[in-house]
């Protein structure tokens, strides 16, 4: 059998170092996960102490801070040590890095320093490389492209038989002369076909301040995250599942995996590693209606936890919800992203209709949910006219909706709303083109950013739409600050807390650090996002 670490920096959801060791165990190898540090959230003006990766938004929260998710101390020499001794006690033949395309440049500082180390082939996957192999090839001997369980179990088949590791489909070899043999793509995965996660404890390792063996990742707490389907209905231009789809194909992205393995699943964990709540990170959970009503019933016979989901404006009804309330459900998030359709339809790629949000809304509302949602409130193609749709539609959203901060637009490589931002910096370098936006002064989020928060007090809301048209509020917008309360991020499924999960992972970035080797949490960055 073959021995495969996997290493993966920064402690965050990413279910994919699990779901490959699972699928490596199942094949007859060893494998150990190794979690190298943790992302740190630190207000704005404190970040500038700290490390920050490629394409870090910050996030306006609820109390008004700018935050920063994904902060990290730089890596130390004593953190070497112990993450050199544990792969050498580990002793593998092959080391995998799942990375997410913010933290190239730290992959590659870490492999760097196993290189001189350890004599076997490293490999990455993800989706850093998957969006830019070009870049990632430079740094690693093989790069994994798209999904990686069939590709991982290969090439550990192929160590143990002593056979060549340079023609495996879907991935890129570089060759001891440095050229590249780049083969086809594999297809997607038949999620009938993978593994159960591999969350057994003592099969991984955190390196931190200490190395600590035997212990879930302190950011999972209790719950127990999974995912019942891979891709999404939708193609939101600043989600990686749409570049997914403009790659590989849409026709078959969307998959979902049966209901008894998806229990199966469940039940190990709830038997052997005490969990108490369940998040499904589905991209939209409430999509497939006759899969949720086979699987509902069972998950609260069988399991009987409560859970959270995402959900998308025109994926439930009222029915639906109450389905999911019924079965365990006490949180769900809905993405809104913003309250300008000419935003939503223009540069998100989502035409949906503020009518139906505001009604989404009221119906997680009238079932008795708790209900999340997302908002994109900061990118260069704003108007104020935008800004003030987002704020007159605040005004008619349900108070109790809650959201957990406003976040700033990150564009990933390769992503189709970074491509017309790409085209729209270029026009604004040429004087002669006028197609362009600038976006806004910070005057005017910080304006806005208070406005919407003023929407989710118990103020009147009459009383807030006159705030929001006074001019003496508009040249003082800091005399909004005396309606304001006191706000914490809350977690979904707990009370206040630290930071939780919101989907459309480009928003705002998730402690997450949702992209993987295989694109088992599809996202492509490092806080949690949503639909």
């Amino acid at each position: 059998m073959a021995r495969v670490a996997i290493v993966k920096l920064f402690t965050g959801l990413n279910l994919a170092p699990a779901q490959l060791s699972g699928d490596l165990l199942r094949a007859g190898h060893e494998s150990e996960i190794i979690y190298f540090k943790e992302y740190e959230t630190h207000s704005y003006e404190n970040s500038s102490n700290y490390k920050v990766p490629e394409f870090s938004g910050t996030v306006f929260s609820g109390d008004g801070d700018r935050v920063v998710w994904n902060c990290y101390k730089p890596f130390s020499e004593m953190e070497f040590k112990m993450l050199i001794k544990a792969l050498e006690e580990f002793k593998p033949d092959l080391i995998g890095f799942s990375l997410y395309s913010g933290i190239v440049e730290e992959c590659e500082i870490v492999t760097q320093h196993i290189k001189k180390h350890f004599d076997v082939p490293v490999i990455w996957g993800g989706a850093g490389p998957t969006l830019e192999p070009e870049r990632c090839i430079s740094a690693a001997d093989i790069l994994c492209i798209n999904e990686g369980e069939e590709v991982i179990v290969e090439l550990a088949d192929r160590i143990d038989r002593g056979e060549p590791l340079d023609d495996v489909a879907g991935t890129w070899f570089k060759q001891p002369d440095g050229s590249v043999i780049k083969h086809d793509n594999r297809p997607n995965v038949t999620l009938g076909d993978i593994a159960i996660p591999n969350w057994r404890l003592e099969n991984y390792v955190q390196i931190g301040a200490k190395r600590l063996r035997g212990i879930r990742p302190s950011n999972l707490g209790r719950d127990y995250p999974i995912m019942t389907q891979r891709g999404c209905p939708f193609s939101c231009s600043f989600c990686i599942e749409s570049r997914y789809q403009e790659m590989f194909g849409k026709k078959d992205s969307l998959r979902r995996r049966s209901v008894d393995v998806v229990l199966e699943e469940l039940r190990w964990a709830k038997d052997n590693i005490q969990i108490e709540t369940v998040l499904f990170y589905d991209d939209v959970f409430t999509v497939n209606r006759r899969w949720l009503e086979e699987f509902l019933p069972r998950y609260k016979e069988e399991i009987g936890l409560p859970f959270w989901c995402y959900t998308y404006p025109t994926t439930h009804t009222k029915e639906l919800l109450q389905l999911l309330k019924d079965s365990g459900c006490m949180s769900i998030t809905m993405g809104v992203q913003s309250g300008s359709e000419r935003i939503l339809r223009e540069y998100y790629n989502r035409p949906t209709k503020i009518e139906r949000v505001i009604e989404a809304g009221r119906e997680i509302v009238e079932v008795g949910l708790t209900g999340f949602f997302d908002l994109i409130t900061i990118n260069e193609f704003d108007t104020e006219e935008d800004l003030r749709a987002t704020f007159d539609f605040l005004t008619e959203f349900p108070k109790e909706m809650q959201c957990q901060g406003y976040g700033e637009m990150v564009g990933f490589p390769t992503y189709s709303y970074t491509r017309m931002s790409e085209e729209n910096q270029q026009n604004l370098a040429d004087p002669n083109n006028l197609a362009t936006s600038e976006g806004l002064p910070k005057e005017t989020y910080d304006y806005y950013h208070r406005l919407f928060r003023l929407t989710r007090t118990e103020l009147p809301v009459e009383k807030i739409k006159e705030i929001g048209t006074s001019v003496e509020y508009r040249e003082n917008p800091e005399l909004i600050d005396a309606y304001l309360s006191e706000w914490k991020f809350s977690k979904f499924s707990a009370g206040p807390a630290s930071i939780a999960p919101t989907s459309d992972m480009s928003a705002v970035e998730d402690d997450i650090a949702n992209a993987s080797m295989t694109p088992s949490a599809r996202t492509n960055q490092s806080v949690p996002a949503s639909s």
